[in-house]
């Protein structure tokens, strides 16, 4: 089988590829105190390979969303480094799921794709630029069709510039899928994708120019950057699929960008394994930590309320998310309904990613000034869900468009199951704006604007809630833990509840209470059944880790100063 003109131009950029060395144990092996940003930068590129070579996907688990690839986006080893994470989403689902679309009819694609599987490149897609951000069908990046059949690719202004995905040399040779504008013969021919080489792991390849941006702060480090492309000469065999003018550029665009859909899903699954490890850390840290009562008495601060009640809550949530994952990935596998697929894709990712951040900056004041640090995994893992939530696809700008085509009557998701306090906050929810809706000029009009939009989340998570709530239910899911989820549903929106559920602010707190009251006996076996523990690698677990923690930090002291040794 011959390489294409497109496996030979990444060649081309260097004679040799340098390989990466593998670290011991990569996935948990850390790296000394001091270590720069480049060293872990590299380090997350090994585990990313060690992620990709372990779970050894196939062209038909990407292209079917196999179970397979759903458990691989809800991997614990992803709350480890994040970093890692990013570029295994992108690598196999942007990256190689575009590119496998296509393959089956290009044999030279099918090289690149195997190589990609094997982690032999890194793959990057590039879609969004800085002047356009979700306003991606208006993105400014042309490929323009020579007389020979080649294409140019070019950033014809600094608005067009590729915006976030790290393309500068990590060690690794790196393509990327590229979306332009595509011109031939003088005419606009729409959005098109092409296979792009960008550097060779050392060097980048002539016309592509890369700069690197600062780091995110609070994560594992990662060489995102800006992209330009400077007269960038492309074979013909670049272009992935036809170079014909679409009849319907909205829904051709789409149709080219399908994989941020899957992409939606499957990055929202990084809540549920954020929310166990975040648990299992804080329960280990509040049962070693201990207080002294007025008596005199040493007492682990998890017997307080305020202390075992989020974590408590966080694992209600992991649980309740783990079946609405189930059910949602498969519905997602299941149907060919597109606007099925982008609302219970929103869904997901809007109810899992809210419940988790909120859930992990609660946890993270429980365990006082050690939960900021970076090295206890829960401030790093919460700053890697921001990242999430505007990563494929804006979760605000998600809801928005869900929960308008919702109210509208484009299209219903999944009915309720039964008439719960959930089912009966959506269906009143909707009710009352669609209501208000009805005495309005329209969903384009300032009056929608300012009453509904703003509240397009909450509308969105009413549904997502009711559905995780039908889906613990069926999945059997331990009561306790299902009556203390719905409890803190109520509680964050309790004026509703109030106001049309009779249920008073007491009786609130009381459903809460009780809920907390059975699952404090079972907590432990609760959080080890989630099986996790391996994962939360934080030094405040346990005395050893933190002992060994302690030993390993940079010391001073007197005799290291000459002026203090004398005094």
């Amino acid at each position: 089988m011959k390489k294409s003109q497109v496996a030979v131009s990444i060649l081309q950029c260097s004679a040799m590829w340098p390989t990466l060395p593998l670290l011991e144990k990569p996935l948990f092996h850390p790296l000394r105190a001091n270590a720069s940003v480049d060293e872990r930068v590299r380090r997350s590129y090994a585990r990313a390979r060690d992620i990709v070579q372990a779970y050894h996907l196939t062209v038909d688990d990407i292209l079917t969303t196999s179970p397979n690839f759903w458990r691989m986006h809800t991997d614990p080893i992803w709350t480890i480094d994040g970093a890692a994470g990013t570029l295994v989403t992108i690598h196999l689902n942007l990256f190689a799921g575009t590119i496998a679309k296509y393959a089956s009819s290009r044999p030279d694609l099918e090289v690149i794709l195997q190589d990609a599987l094997q982690f032999k490149l890194v793959g990057q897609f590039c879609l969004t630029e800085i002047g356009h951000g979700l306003d991606a069908m208006h993105l400014e990046t042309t490929a323009t069709q020579l007389s020979d059949g080649s294409f140019e690719l070019n950033s014809p202004n600094d608005n067009a510039a590729k915006f976030m995905p790290p393309t500068s040399p990590a060690g690794v040779p790196c393509m990327a899928v590229v979306f332009a504008r595509t011109i031939v013969s003088g005419e606009d021919r729409g959005i098109k994708s092409f296979l792009v080489a960008f550097n060779d792991g050392v060097r980048m390849c002539p016309g592509v120019v890369s700069k690197l941006l600062p780091q995110r702060g609070g994560t594992e480090p990662l060489n995102h950057s800006i992209t330009y492309f400077h007269r960038v000469k492309l074979p013909a065999s670049a272009l992935l699929g036809s170079s014909a003018k679409p009849k319907d550029a909205r829904l051709a665009f789409f149709s080219r960008i399908f994989r941020v859909a899957i992409g939606t899903l499957a990055i929202g699954g990084q809540g549920l394994s954020a929310l166990q490890v975040a648990t299992s850390i804080s329960a280990q840290y509040s049962h070693r930590r201990l207080i002294t009562d007025n008596e005199g008495r040493r007492q682990p601060i998890i017997a307080f309320r305020t202390q075992h009640t989020p974590i408590a809550v966080a694992l209600a949530q992991s649980y309740v998310m783990r079946a609405l994952q189930q059910v949602a990935t498969s519905i997602f596998s299941s149907t060919g309904d597109m606007p099925i697929r982008h609302g219970v894709a929103t869904i997901l990712k809007v109810v899992m990613i809210n419940h988790a951040q909120r859930s992990l900056l609660e946890l993270a004041e429980r365990c006082g000034a050690q939960g900021l640090f970076e090295i206890n995994q829960l401030s790093s893992m919460h700053k890697t869900l921001q990242g999430v939530s505007v990563a494929e696809g804006d979760s605000l700008v998600l809801s928005i468009r869900l929960a308008t085509e919702i109210l509208l009557g484009r299209y219903s998701m999944i009915p309720p199951d039964s008439d719960s306090l959930l089912a009966r906050h959506e269906i009143g929810l909707f009710g009352s704006f669609r209501e208000r809706l009805s005495h309005m000029p329209g969903h384009r009009s300032i009056e929608f604007s300012r009453f509904v939009l703003p509240q397009a989340v909450r509308l969105v998570e009413s549904i997502g809630q009711r559905i995780a709530y039908d889906a613990a239910v069926n999945m059997e899911v331990e009561q306790c833990l299902v009556d203390l989820y719905v409890a803190h549903c109520v509680k964050a929106d309790s004026a509703w509840y109030v106001q049309h559920a009779g249920l008073t602010e007491e009786a609130q707190m009381d459903m809460e209470s009780d809920a907390v009251d059975a699952v404090l006996p079972r907590m432990s076996e609760l959080i080890a059944g989630m099986g996790v523990d391996a994962y939360a690698v934080a030094p405040i677990t346990t005395w050893a880790r933190w002992n060994s923690f302690v030993e390993s930090l940079e010391t001073f002291n007197g005799a290291d100063n000459p002026v203090m040794s004398r005094m």
